[in-house]
């Protein structure tokens, strides 16, 4: 793709969890681009991370009373992202730990902060469990959809050539069509209608 478009400047790489691998995670760390990979739960990961705290299934730390800690913040410049407890309330200019057992005698509560060249693939920013994280990631879904549409409605790979131009060809019909197929679509939803 560098080659064809030096101009373009891939930002975010989405890709499903088939893609949970490291050297993506180096990749992209080198040449700038966000990833929004979801995790693949056959890779396993640590079950404990420095000694007294556990990682969720999202990537999130959570404390030794099980409650999943809050982001604080990320510091690019030491890599790393930043959690606190979430049982701390700020009311009236005083901080409360509202946890029965707290994990920390500190006034703000415990505070772990995440290495993210330790486990790249599990502590990324943004974090799985945030907002933004999931906005990006739900956009893959209309990709499956079109690649669903290629392969399956389409029959893509049921073209027998041998060389690469004529996939191009087939490919390129199959996407036309597509956009014909978009073109035809009705202006209203037939279910408001029915209603």
């Amino acid at each position: 793709m560098e080659q064809f478009l030096p101009e373009a400047k891939v930002k975010k790489l989405l890709l499903d969890s088939a893609h949970d691998a490291m050297p993506i995670y180096e990749y992209c760390r080198r040449h700038g681009i966000v990833p929004f990979i979801d995790l693949n739960a056959d890779r396993g990961r640590p079950p404990v991370y420095k000694d007294d705290f556990t990682i969720g299934d999202d990537g999130v730390p959570i404390c030794r009373e099980g409650h999943p800690m809050r982001r604080d913040g990320t510091e690019p410049a030491k890599g790393r992202m930043k959690f606190k407890c979430s049982k701390i309330t700020f009311a009236g200019g005083t901080v409360t730990c509202t946890c029965e057992n707290p994990c920390s005698t500190a006034k703000y509560g415990r505070t772990v902060h995440l290495v993210m060249k330790d486990n790249p693939s599990l502590f990324n920013d943004p974090p799985r469990s945030s907002k933004e994280w999931k906005l990006e990631y739900n956009a893959r879904t209309s990709a499956e959809r079109c690649n669903k549409r290629e392969k399956v409605d389409y029959k893509l790979e049921d073209g027998r050539y041998r060389s690469s131009k004529m996939w191009y060809c087939r490919l390129f019909a199959i996407m036309m069509c597509q956009h014909l197929d978009a073109w035809g679509l009705p202006k209203t939803s037939r279910l408001k209608d029915a209603l």
